[in-house]
């Protein structure tokens, strides 16, 4: 799951970056959740992390340029493309260290390709890895595929988005460290969860986009869901490859 945030103040442009996404996403096999925001004061806040981010530059009140200024002072690494028709400001956007940039309207073909240069960097940005002992061995574990790590019987349970398990010996506090720039949460004692695979939240069931259940603790709910939210970007409505959150 790839977090994806449209800052645009003209609906119908949002919606046609929406659409070209949700059938990127049906071509390339991913899933987005895709946050949409009308002007730049959620984009700058820093309260949500984003794998990418379409920056509008003709937005009222904070520019999409000065936006994007902001955000470079707290976050170096989500790329930005700028969508716009101010085709002069495209110079300035190295100035943000901007990934690309595209020109109103948007075209599909035009789109794509910025995405297939987005998704590069992101993959290259999410290369963080976990290592494990099992009983035949060293195993690297991508820590964009961990969906979940549990204590069962005194040992380490290795979730994996394909639907793979590793049991191995360990400790979750350790784990946790390890795991402490990725975007995982402690949603109980027993077990720690990778935020980017959360689809809904119920009482205190957490199910993923991979279709597994995991539960809260009593303890330990409140301040999970507080960081699953903040880490998603507020409410979200499910679709099935793409989530559209406004």
């Amino acid at each position: 799951m790839y977090r994806i945030l449209i800052v645009e103040d003209d609906e119908r442009e949002a919606e046609t970056l929406r659409h070209s996404l949700e059938r990127y996403a049906r071509e390339n096999s991913l899933e987005f959740q895709v946050s949409w925001e009308r002007s730049a004061l959620g984009a700058t806040s820093g309260d949500a992390k984003f794998d990418l981010i379409f920056m509008d530059i003709g937005l009222p009140g904070i520019n999409g340029m000065e936006a994007a200024t902001l955000i470079r002072t707290y976050d170096s690494e989500t790329p930005i493309i700028f969508v716009t028709n101010l085709a002069q400001y495209a110079v300035r956007g190295y100035e943000v260290d901007a990934l690309d940039f595209v020109v109103k309207p948007v075209s599909y073909f035009n789109f794509k390709m910025r995405m297939d240069k987005a998704m590069r960097i992101i993959r290259r940005n999410s290369g963080m890895n976990v290592v494990v002992t099992t009983h035949d061995g060293l195993r690297v574990i991508p820590a964009a595929e961990l969906v979940a790590v549990e204590v069962s019987n005194h040992s380490l349970v290795y979730h994996l988005a394909d639907g793979n398990t590793h049991v191995v010996r360990g400790s979750l506090s350790k784990t946790e460290e390890e795991l402490a720039q990725a975007p995982f949460v402690r949603i109980s004692n027993s077990c720690l969860l990778n935020m980017a695979y959360v689809r809904t939240v119920t009482g205190s069931e957490v199910r993923t986009t991979t279709g597994e259940t995991y539960f809260f603790s009593r303890s330990r709910r409140r301040a999970a869901v507080d960081e699953i939210a903040k880490y998603l970007g507020g409410s979200i409505r499910w679709a099935s490859k793409l989530s559209w959150a406004r």
